[in-house]
């Protein structure tokens, strides 16, 4: 038995390495649309929160906006936990509770203010803490984890160019304090484990040029969009987060309704990841009446749907995402002047 267990420990120990956070938490998108939509925002623009996700939008939108949103995602209790891991500040009782649990989980909220103008839009986000583990094998607990906070700014530049065609491009800015690594749970809880929980910086800064082709004359407003996301270089490279590009092709439509404004949009986005072609191809479809916004939204991997509620100037909003190991609810508070 006891060889068994030493076989194991030299297995997982030769095969171990941080993983990187998932491309959806490391997207630079307005977090509640991409929550939502997925891929798909980058194609769609009947809904609107924040900076559109895709920057060649700003121009064809032509309207001057200021959002401000507090966002907060699923295992609110974590968070305060995790703030004191990343900043050294953990005691021995909020390590225990942070990897208690026995399946993959996450947790995020962040705080968002974005203002756009007729061709250029920014956006700015002060604080963001997002929690991610990953059960590696069950029976005896490895995890790969990563809990970082980031401060993140966006400048979008967009313009008519020509024959309805619209072109814009993202300059992002973000840096980043974690802690991440890939432990056996038993290394988290001993007394030693300072260098395990040892925090690093990263500033990353991205250049993402988006493009769309709009038919706006035309009864179901068809359009084509294309956007290179995730293009950047890094002050230092690490595994938790690397410089992955994508690629995406999308379209969507607007058929008419009789009341609302009603829109299905699909995407295709290949990255450095990709394994099969099945999982780069996302739906989705949205609504959008008076004071409510519903959208869903679905792929190989994960679906997810929510609503936007808006008062006045007063605007909540709530999306479910869900995959085969993890779920959650998000919760979005904002204001638009």
């Amino acid at each position: 038995m006891l060889l068994r267990v030493l076989l194991i420990l030299l297995t997982l120990t030769s095969i171990a390495q941080a993983g990187p956070l998932p491309a959806y938490l490391r997207d630079g998108g307005t977090r509640f649309l991409f929550r939502t939509f997925g891929t798909t925002c980058y194609s769609m623009d009947s809904i609107e929160r924040g900076l559109p996700c895709n920057p060649a939008f700003i121009a064809k939108n032509d309207r001057k906006r200021f959002d401000s949103d507090l966002f907060l995602g699923t295992n609110m209790d974590y968070l305060s936990d995790v703030d004191d891991m990343v900043n050294g500040n953990a005691t021995p009782e909020q390590v225990n509770r942070i990897f208690s649990r026995r399946d993959a989980s996450q947790a995020e909220a962040s705080l968002e203010a974005a203002f756009q103008a007729r061709t250029w839009g920014l956006s700015v986000e002060p604080y963001r803490l997002v929690f991610y583990t990953d059960i590696h094998n069950s029976s005896l607990p490895a995890v790969n984890f990563i809990g970082a906070e980031e401060k993140s700014l966006k400048l979008q530049f967009s313009s008519y160019v020509s024959h309805n065609f619209y072109a814009g491009i993202q300059l992002r800015y973000t840096h980043v304090k974690f802690v991440g690594n890939y432990i056996m749970l038993t290394e988290a809880l001993a007394d030693d484990s300072e260098e395990i929980f040892r925090a690093r910086t990263q500033d990353l800064f991205y250049i993402e040029p988006g493009f769309v082709y709009s038919w706006d004359d035309e009864v179901w407003k068809p359009q084509v969009t294309a956007m290179f996301s995730q293009w950047g270089f890094t002050d230092e490279k690490s595994e938790q987060y690397p410089v992955k590009p994508q690629g995406m092709l999308g379209a969507s439509i607007k058929p008419p309704v009789g009341m609302g404004v009603f829109e299905v949009g699909t995407q295709v986005a290949v990255g450095t990841d990709t394994q099969h072609w099945q999982e780069t191809v996302r739906a989705a479809m949205a609504y959008k009446i008076g004071i409510l916004q519903l959208a869903v939204s679905g792929g190989q991997r994960d679906h997810s749907a929510g609503f936007l509620l808006g008062y006045k100037n007063i605007t909540s909003g709530l999306s479910y995402w869900g995959q085969d190991r993890d779920s959650g609810v998000y919760i979005s508070f904002g204001v638009t002047l």
